[in-house]
């Protein structure tokens, strides 16, 4: 398949400088530290994003890749030096919450943002929109239905200490209190620094029947499979608030217990959406290539929704639509963003 799509880095934008007859969109990706794992897959997203725009209209669009692993502050100066230097038309952004705020303190609203995981609540800044669910959104029916079906009632939550996963069990605690249940462990890591067996034992200690885990990429896949590892995964009920299929896969399948995600499931989705959606991505890059999990396909529903914006001309108005709800923004433009799943036994 042979489309005017091209993935380049910071130094081929800064090689190519500004030119007004290609979209440039800047791709914010983790592909190091402990989100790399979904990197692959979201990477593909884009790509088939990009490639379906161009086949409607032959427009030529340049996906500037930025390494969303990095450091927050390192994140936020390629940016800046992008969004300064008129390189990019837009941003769209599958990364942490810690690089969002970075970026979004640099942009200040001078190109149109798009930031596709789940967020921790906070209202969108001028310009950007936000395609995630809050946590409020995201926990309260999974966690109202393990309480029901699986009798829990005592809750540690373990999560990695930034903006997302505080926001996360401020959530879970108002939606437990509710419910009469109990908080008996609320423990937040640095990122890259969990002792998976301090922790077991100290939930253990605590009386803890399910946890909560808000540890992301590398570090929610070295939980679960230290877990399995010490003989604790069946010992307690576990409810992932940001585990897709590439993190599972990574962190052992179906041997890692009784573990649920809070985020959707892209590949058992059966509609005719998602099915489409993985007959073009298997078709683009082959039944071997990484999994197309929830991240990958909100990185592919933010660059269809940026890309649809710019070919159609709208870069000047792009501000003030993105101030509006994603829903409405989504309709005006054909693109169907509807929210899909939510709690996923794995």
């Amino acid at each position: 398949m042979t489309t005017a799509v091209r993935l380049i880095l910071l130094s081929d934008a800064l090689l190519r400088g500004p030119n007004p007859q290609i979209i440039a969109i800047g791709v914010l990706v983790p592909m190091s530290g402990v989100m790399g794992v979904a990197g692959p897959s979201i990477i593909n997203c884009a790509i088939l994003a990009a490639e379906n725009l161009s086949a409607l209209d032959d427009s030529e669009i340049d996906l500037v890749l930025i390494d969303a692993g990095k450091s927050p502050a390192e994140v936020a100066r390629e940016v800046d030096l992008l969004v300064s230097a008129n390189l990019v038309d837009g941003l769209v952004g599958t990364h942490p919450s810690n690089v969002r705020a970075a970026v979004q303190d640099v942009l200040g609203g001078r190109v149109p943002y798009i930031f596709t995981p789940p967020h921790e609540g906070a209202a969108s800044s001028t310009g950007s929109i936000y395609l995630g669910s809050n946590p409020a959104e995201q926990l309260s029916q999974p966690i109202t239905w393990l309480s029901k079906h699986r009798k829990i009632s005592r809750w540690a939550l373990i999560g990695n200490d930034y903006v997302w996963p505080r926001q996360v069990h401020r959530a879970a605690r108002q939606t437990l209190a509710q419910l009469g249940q109990n908080v008996v462990l609320d423990r937040l890591v640095p990122v890259g620094q969990v002792d998976v067996e301090e922790l077991a034992h100290a939930a253990k200690r605590a009386g803890a029947e399910g946890i909560l885990v808000s540890l992301i990429g590398r570090d929610g896949i070295d939980f679960h499979r230290t877990l399995t590892e010490i003989g604790a995964a069946n010992h307690f009920v576990r409810l992932c608030s940001a585990l897709d299929e590439n993190c599972l896969l990574a962190a052992g399948g179906d041997e890692t217990g009784n573990l649920y995600s809070a985020l959707p499931s892209f590949i058992k989705q059966t509609d005719e959406r998602h099915l489409q959606l993985m007959e073009n991505y298997t078709g683009r890059f082959g039944v071997q290539s990484p999994l197309p999990g929830t991240y990958a396909e909100g990185c592919y529903d933010g660059v269809h929704l940026m890309g649809s914006m710019l070919t159609a001309g709208l870069r000047m108005a792009a501000q003030p639509l993105f101030q509006s709800k994603t829903t409405n923004v989504a309709i005006a433009l054909g693109i169907d963003l509807e929210p899909i799943g939510s709690l996923g036994r794995v």
